[in-house]
């Protein structure tokens, strides 16, 4: 396996788990706090490396 399909997946499964630990942030502080806004853009940088790199292979 090729360097760069390991890092896409493992990118991938870190987005995985950001998206659910985002639920459990929004489901504790509600979706319009801070802490949930933050951590969702977090997680939209994340997906748009993901899919520079999917756009680049």
């Amino acid at each position: 396996m090729s360097k760069s399909k390991m890092d896409v997946e493992s990118l991938l499964e870190q987005i995985e788990i950001m998206r659910e630990e985002l639920v459990d942030i929004g489901l504790r502080d509600g979706l319009t706090a801070s802490s949930t806004l933050e951590y969702s853009q977090l997680l939209d940088e994340r997906i748009k490396v993901y899919q520079k790199m999917l756009k680049d292979t």
